[in-house]
């Protein structure tokens, strides 16, 4: 392990530990409400039926199962909110950070290259989102459990892979903006717009027809459509938000490369 990679590490431990405890405080509270939905599931069941096409999409058509119950709490939700925030934190600053902390030119005086920095920075961003979602499903195998609130573990893990993908996603996006711009303020402005923007597409476009073409746009409609909870990982719905990613990281080495630093 390089250097820069394991200061990076050390650098975002504080925040993978603060945002781990946070989600697993999200998913304890869900998970403690869920007897309290079993015992009303009849007449939620029966007012979910008569709610708007566009509701039904976020929260999907089998709110009462434990897999819909956590789809539609946890995966569609205050989860994806959560991730993406620290997704989008920490792709934004992993280089514009730097550069705005006037640490960037005491890097680009070692030997290190651009690419090398870069790289590290980047696999440091994937090492602690693959420890934040690794986290989060051992939280959600394990403490539903004494709550009923159990899936099968191979659906866990895919719901939580998907996360992982549509985080990176973003994540990636952030590192692009930051590469070309050096802000943070930037990389976070739009990767926000764009994260709202294609969430409530993929919200509306169900129930919209003339949005229905756009619907395939918006990474959330790869990440939960068809739902990983109840039908597993889809091979396309993997494909499109790694391409995602391959194409922002790619872009972020091109900006960083061409970049003139020296002011």
């Amino acid at each position: 392990m390089s250097p820069l990679l394991r200061v990076s590490l050390v650098t975002q431990r504080r925040a993978v530990l603060g945002w781990g405890i946070g989600l697993a405080a999200v998913a304890a509270m869900y998970a403690a409400f869920y007897p309290s939905i079993t015992a009303s599931a009849v007449d939620l069941d029966a007012y979910l039926k008569n709610m708007p096409d566009a509701f039904k999409e976020l929260v999907g058509g089998d709110y009462t199962s434990p897999a819909g119950y956590l789809r539609a709490e946890l995966f569609s939700l205050l989860g994806p909110i959560l991730f993406l925030v620290f997704a989008v934190s920490a792709g934004g600053k992993a280089i514009a950070g730097e550069e705005e902390g006037r640490s960037l030119d005491l890097l680009l005086s070692t030997p290190l290259s651009r690419v090398r920095i870069l790289r590290d920075k980047a696999t440091a961003l994937l090492l602690a989102m693959v420890g934040l979602t690794s986290f989060l499903f051992v939280v959600v195998v394990v403490i539903g459990r004494p709550f009923e609130l159990i899936v099968p573990v191979e659906d866990a893990a895919a719901a939580c892979l998907m996360l992982l993908l549509v985080g990176l996603a973003f994540a990636s996006i952030a590192l692009a903006v930051g590469c070309a711009t050096g802000r943070k303020s930037t990389a976070y402005a739009i990767t926000g717009v764009i994260a709202t923007a294609t969430y409530v597409l993929n919200v509306l476009a169900p129930s919209v027809t003339s949005l229905h073409w756009a619907r395939p746009l918006s990474p959330f409609r790869w990440y939960l459509s068809p739902d990983p909870l109840t039908t597993g990982l889809h091979p396309a719905n993997v494909a499109v938000l790694l391409g995602i990613t391959v194409v922002s990281t790619a872009f972020a080495f091109w900006s960083f490369r061409r970049r003139d630093l020296a002011a």
